[in-house]
Order: structure tokens, then C-alpha cells, then sequence
């Protein structure tokens, strides 16, 4: 997922500040726990091969949470009516 900045999300997708607020939380709480799941990983007693695909995996899901809640949060300010 390419870099998206804060005017992009206000004038490009119509995102309040406190949806940017609430979507910049998720973000962090989801990288946060990344990080967790990696450091747990990189300390295991596994061999380096296990190890590395074991933390792709983390940062793979990471990566898609990321994407469905920005998703989410842009689906939040399409109209019902636009969707039909």
C-alpha cells in the first residue's frame, strides 16, 4: 500500500479529521501488535528459515488489516445511494 497523506485522505477521499484520528489508531494498534508478534518470533528457539517466513507472514497481515480498515473508512463516507 503506497504512503497516503493526510490532505489525500481530507480532499481526495472526504475523510473527517476524527475518521483520520480513529483510522491513524487502528494503524498504529495493528503495527503495534506486528512488532510484538515479530520480536515474539525473532526470540523463538526456531531455525532462521522458520523464523524469517514466520515474520513475512506477520508483516503480510499487518499489511492487509492496514488496507481493509483504510477500505473501511472510505466506504464509511460513500452515500448509500451511490452504492446502489
Amino acid at each position: 500500500m503506497q504512503e497516503i497523506t493526510y490532505k489525500e485522505l481530507k480532499e481526495e477521499h472526504g475523510l473527517s479529521n476524527k475518521q483520520i484520528q480513529k483510522l491513524d489508531r487502528k494503524t498504529q494498534m495493528i503495527l503495534g501488535h506486528a512488532l510484538k508478534m515479530i520480536d515474539g518470533c525473532l526470540r523463538s528457539k526456531e531455525d532462521c528459515e522458520t523464523k524469517i517466513s514466520t515474520c513475512l507472514i506477520y508483516v503480510s497481515m499487518a499489511t492487509e488489516m492496514r488496507e481493509k480498515n483504510f477500505f473501511e473508512a472510505i466506504s464509511e463516507t460513500i452515500p448509500k445511494e451511490a452504492l446502489n
